[in-house]
């Protein structure tokens, strides 16, 4: 007999079973993403916002066969703000598959959405995954845009090593001549790492970023405080001009497996003052793959998002990527409208 209820272990041991499962599910067929400890910590189990209740784990006997783990969020709907979650690492073990319990932790996790007026999960879901076949069957479930990424390479040997697809082989190849490392040269001047105080005008920032958008993401000053600032997991760089910030990039820096390992920073928010220069904020984000550099990044990695103008990521030396992903949105009820023609914010994860 399988149990659905609240997840009763820590970031080490929610690092450990769902690496576990999706390497020994499809680590010799796709890359895929190490989410460490250090990782969950971050996200979930030290998010001063997290909720145990939107944290599911399937026990078998006392041993966890299952999970599934969202993060309480206010997500943009449309011109409004609605309470939600952003959910991710829907897991089964192979050994006890085709028992129901991926419907268990959906129906239990739909069940809390309910229960705390939570109108909806945003997600994204893995092109070619077993993840994108069960949600396929939900009817609650909603497949919309494929999530397309942003990519600098600093390592092309790396990178062209480790690839598991000849496709993609051949396309670090072909776009060598366009990537230089111009950004090794870009000035530091008025750059440095967020502080607390800059908090007020770091949120104005991305609440402007946010325009563009009518569903994804939105930020509290809560819970962009953790986001731009937690121990050394998130790094965040700022742009000031007398005593104003100007722009901030927020990244971290994650490990992915293919062919061995590959160290790749993860920008999750670039953000700016209207009237800054292009010139400009391409320097803010030179800085920051510098400081990516400096921490072992072989590449580096943004999601496409009508937030970041395509002119400043081709200017500084980024190319477009295809992300393997698609947005899905798992409604609380029927009723949720979605945007016709969604312009999406959303991080990886």
């Amino acid at each position: 007999m399988v149990e659905v209820r609240s997840f009763e272990g820590d970031a080490k041991e929610a690092s450990q079973f769902l690496n576990g499962v999706w390497q020994r599910t499809y680590g010799a067929k796709m890359a895929l993403t190490v989410w460490d400890e250090r990782f969950f910590d971050w996200l979930l189990f030290s998010n001063p916002l997290a909720d145990r209740d939107y944290m599911l784990g399937a026990y078998s006997k006392g041993k966890l066969v299952g999970a599934f783990f969202a993060e309480p969020a206010k997500i943009q709907l449309g011109q409004r703000q609605v309470d939600g979650t952003y959910g991710s690492w829907a897991t089964v073990a192979p050994e006890h598959r085709r028992q129901g319990i991926g419907v268990k932790l959906s129906d239990a996790m739909l069940s809390r959405h309910r229960e705390r007026g939570a109108a909806l999960t945003l997600a994204c879901v893995a092109d070619g995954t077993l993840g994108q076949a069960f949600w396929g069957q939900r009817s609650h479930a909603r497949h919309l845009n494929g999530l397309g990424l942003w990519l600098h390479v600093f390592d092309r040997q790396k990178v062209v090593r480790w690839s598991l697809s000849a496709a993609e082989r051949a396309f670090l190849t072909l776009t060598r001549p366009f990537q230089r490392h111009r950004f090794q040269e870009a000035s530091t001047e008025g750059i440095r790492a967020y502080q607390p105080r800059d908090l007020p005008q770091c949120m104005a920032l991305v609440q402007q970023m946010m325009r563009p958008v009518n569903l994804g993401y939105a930020y509290t000053t809560e819970r962009l405080a953790h986001q731009l600032q937690y121990r050394q997991t998130p790094r965040t760089f700022v742009l000031e001009r007398e005593g104003v910030i100007q722009g901030l990039v927020n990244s971290y820096m994650l490990q992915m497996t293919a062919r061995g390992l590959l160290t790749v920073g993860l920008v999750d928010m670039l953000a700016f003052q209207e009237a800054l220069p292009l010139s400009e904020q391409r320097r803010l984000l030179w800085v920051a793959m510098q400081d990516m550099v400096a921490q072992g990044a072989e590449c580096a990695a943004m999601l496409r998002s009508p937030c970041t103008p395509p002119s400043l990521m081709l200017r500084s030396g980024w190319l477009p990527f295809p992300g393997g992903s698609r947005v899905t949105c798992l409604l609380t009820t029927p009723d949720v409208e979605l945007p016709a023609s969604p312009r999406v914010f959303m991080h990886l994860r």
